[in-house]
């Protein structure tokens, strides 16, 4: 152990993986850091419109996801990977220079844009994110994705906190208009990184047999979705996820409404800091060491459990620094652990369910999730029950219990099939 050199000591990644595994980093810090470099922005308009109104805009993203993936599926049926991946990047910087253009020459009215920033920029955020994991994924075996993709993942955490930093640092230069084109310039950026992934991961798997291509079938995506156990389970454990999100993110937004924009804008600022900086240490320092010692069923189930009990306490007294900082541990636990450990689950599937399901269970199921959730909390908190935080957040740690039930299973079910298949099985 000690002759090893100090990276992989920290981080668990062996010196023939380190090359990909740094490259992958930068990648996934610059799309993380062009999402986050408009977050701030986007997530202090909410606050603004009022229960019934957030929900709207959610259902509109719900509607814009499907049709997103519907055609990324089609897509995906017919052209090559090599082009489908760089694709996706650039058609979304596209868009963003193309919402700043409109913004510039006036041609939408500033609140519709608004509401159109906020809707797309909810459909970018998750798709960007699904199509990166659908790419290195399919690269590693489950042995190498436990030591590797802990490591990867800080990378989003990096980007996220110097996607903010850099706004803060042009300030005086930049408004919200232009921030949106150095969104699109970020991304642009991300496409001679992927060229350059796709040479190692060729010199890499130089001895391996040609992977097929994917089903000219634009369907086939959604059929092993609804005929897979596993990929249905996944669904399960990001809806169950999602209604924890919707659960915090109504409290937060309620309790926030006494503030004024400025300084929501500060407080949800240093509750990214705070969590980005959280995601790091843990991303280095624990996630691979978890997933590896104690099982996939342990690493998949301890921050479901750990949010149900922190919701039951924070029930007793839901102050906003009380919700914010639950915001911190549940964020920081789902990037570092949770979301690492999830996409250790796609190592196991075929090329079909992870380029084509995939989008289906991250955009799609993730953003149906988000609108059943927020029209339960708005018809609960406004039309029918009238409850209010407390009772709220008391079926939120419910909701949390499930989850980390599906997450047991889930993982359980990965760490049995990993034992039959051996530690040096590569991905189907």
């Amino acid at each position: 152990m000690t002759d090893k050199p100090l990276f992989t000591r920290l981080t668990q990644v062996e010196p023939s993986e380190a090359k990909g595994a740094l490259i992958s980093f930068v990648f996934v810090f610059m799309l993380m850091a062009s999402y986050t470099i408009m977050k701030p922005v986007r997530d202090a308009l909410p606050s603004d419109w009022g229960d019934v109104s957030l929900a709207m805009q959610w259902t509109y993203t719900f509607i814009f996801s499907t049709i997103a993936v519907v055609i990324y599926n089609l897509c995906a049926s017919l052209v090559s990977l090599r082009r489908l991946v760089p694709g996706v990047f650039a058609f979304f910087a596209t868009s963003f220079i193309a919402i700043y253009l409109a913004y510039k020459t006036g041609q939408v009215e500033v609140t519709l844009l608004g509401k159109i920033f906020y809707v797309w920029t909810s459909v970018f955020n998750l798709f960007q994110i699904s199509v990166f994991w659908s790419f290195i994924s399919q690269h590693y075996n489950k042995s190498e994705s436990k030591r590797v993709f802990g490591f990867i993942n800080t990378g989003a955490s990096a980007g996220a906190i110097a996607g903010p930093l850099l706004i803060l640092q042009l300030a005086e230069h930049i408004n919200a208009a232009n921030i949106l084109l150095i969104t699109g310039i970020v991304l642009l950026l991300t496409l001679p990184l992927i060229h350059l992934l796709n040479r190692i991961f060729d010199q890499k798997e130089q001895n391996k047999q040609t992977p097929p291509k994917l089903s000219p079938n634009p369907f086939s995506g959604f059929m092993e979705f609804i005929t897979h156990r596993r990929l249905l389970g996944i669904a399960a454990f990001i809806f169950l996820f999602t209604g924890i999100s919707a659960f915090l993110y109504v409290a937060q937004t309620d309790l926030l409404r006494d503030y004024s924009r400025a300084e929501r804008k500060e407080l949800l600022g240093s509750v990214e800091l705070a969590t980005n900086t959280l995601t790091i240490l843990l991303g280095i320092f624990a996630t691979n060491r978890l997933a590896r010692r104690f099982g996939m069923a342990t690493t998949l189930s301890l921050i479901p459990f750990l949010v149900a009990l922190l919701l039951l306490l924070l029930s007793a007294n839901p102050a906003v620094v009380f919700v914010l900082a639950l915001q911190v541990v549940r964020r920081a636990g789902n990037y570092a652990i949770t979301r690492p450990a999830r996409e250790i689950l796609f190592t196991a599937v075929d090329r079909e369910a992870r380029f084509k399901t995939k989008p289906i269970i991250d955009v799609m199921v993730y953003r149906g999730g988000d609108v059943v959730w927020i029209w339960v909390l708005a018809l609960l908190g406004d039309a029918w029950l009238k409850l209010g935080v407390t009772p709220t957040l008391c079926i939120g740690a419910a909701v949390a219990v499930l989850w980390g039930i599906v997450g047991i299973f889930l993982g359980k079910t990965h760490d049995a099939a990993d034992a039959e298949d051996g530690p040096s099985k590569q991905p189907s």
